[in-house]
């Protein structure tokens, strides 16, 4: 049976966790009272409207949860009246798909776990108010090209972004828009995981794998396209806290080369979170709707990015219980003592990357001081590639 209250501590050393519960004192009742939706400090002075990106982790609406969504309806995850809140009252909303949409396709036989879902699941997943999907990631070609095209299909038809995979390299690392309140967000997404053989090439469909300069230059080219640019990476180890070399050094090179906010998934658990230049990275936002019974991921928490103008000014961070066998793949907004802890967690992991999160009615905050951003010569470039 996963805890929340047990797997918190999961993968902490113990001088982390006294850390980061130290620091989280610290902050707690330190922050402005601010309800989620609530901006009219941010945008106090006239410097422009607010735009609100909210970003969660990883949906994958198939596996062991499939007899039990077909009973109740692909809608069933998205039910949580909280988190509907904070989803549909965002001007753009992003996740990752991380299962192909459909019945066709041949299974790739050598890879232990594969998925796929119902085309329905993708109609739950925009009435949740999801615009925005990567499909950069190492499932969606679980069903090869016809997999792969079908998902893409669905998008098209039902008018979501995507981003990510295309029928060769070129489309699939091309950048795609979204325009609200005359803002236009970018999104770039890549796959750093394996099997290989998902990978795009110029003659082949797959997702989008790139070197550092293809993709400095990517990024440096998409940034002129964008009010907003979003970079999306499925990177990183399963179920470790703590990135790796490798992760820091591309989420520092998209934010040099120009992105705005960083979002990273793939180790199913969360990872820490660092205000980079101004900019923030959320090396993995965990789960978020993923149809599995694992008793080593039971919480995540929802990314909701305040931006005055085009410039992030807060974070704040919603725990969540996405531990399955109590919410049965409905992720549920935590509360009291549970949400006091999830935070306090993502303090402790976050604190050596110089992050300081308060708390104040079941929320995390970050506020992000623009007067402290790295001089422009603070480049990756000196980083180990």
């Amino acid at each position: 049976m996963c805890s929340v209250h047990v797997n918190i501590r999961e993968g902490l050393s113990r001088e982390c966790l006294l850390m980061g519960l130290m620091a989280f004192s610290l902050f707690v009742g330190g922050s402005q009272t601010l309800r989620g939706d609530d901006t009219a400090d941010v945008t106090a002075g006239g410097k422009g409207r607010t735009h609100v990106l909210l970003a969660v982790g990883d949906i994958m609406l198939s596996g062991s949860a499939t007899p039990f969504l077909k009973a109740r309806g692909y809608d069933y995850p998205f039910k949580d009246k909280s988190l509907q809140k904070l989803i549909t009252s965002s001007d753009v909303s992003f996740a990752n798909l991380e299962y192909p949409v459909t019945h066709s396709g041949v299974r790739f036989e050598t890879k232990t776990y594969t998925y796929r879902g119902d085309p329905g699941s993708l109609d739950a997943i925009k009435k949740a108010g999801f615009k925005l999907l990567s499909l950069a990631n190492n499932h969606i070609m679980d069903y090869g090209d016809q997999g792969l095209m079908a998902t893409i299909r669905g998008c098209r038809q039902k008018k979501m972004v995507y981003a990510g995979a295309g029928s060769n390299l070129g489309f699939a690392g091309k950048l795609r828009k979204f325009e609200k309140h005359g803002v236009c967000y970018g999104l770039l997404a890549y796959s750093h995981t394996f099997p290989e053989e998902f990978w795009a090439t110029p003659d082949s469909s797959g997702t989008a794998h790139l070197d550092r300069e293809s993709l400095r230059h990517d990024i440096m080219r998409a940034r002129g396209e964008a009010d907003i640019l979003l970079v999306s990476f499925h990177w990183g180890e399963e179920l470790k806290t703590v990135p790796k070399p490798y992760q820091v050094d591309l989420a520092h090179l998209a934010i040099d080369a120009g992105a705005d906010v960083v979002l990273g998934h793939h180790p199913h658990v969360p990872q820490p979170i660092e205000i980079y230049r101004g900019k923030p990275i959320f090396y993995s936002l965990g789960n978020y709707a993923f149809g599995t019974f694992s008793d080593n991921v039971s919480f995540s928490f929802v990314a909701e990015v305040l931006f005055q103008g085009n410039t992030p000014v807060r974070v704040n961070v919603h725990p969540i219980n996405v531990c399955n066998r109590e919410v049965m793949f409905r992720p549920r907004l935590a509360t009291g003592k549970l949400a006091q802890n999830i935070v306090a967690h993502l303090q402790g992991i976050s604190e050596p990357f110089g992050t300081r999160i308060g708390f104040q009615k079941g929320v995390g905050r970050i506020f992000i001081d623009h007067e402290r951003d790295e001089p422009l010569d603070g480049s990756s470039d000196d980083m180990a590639p």
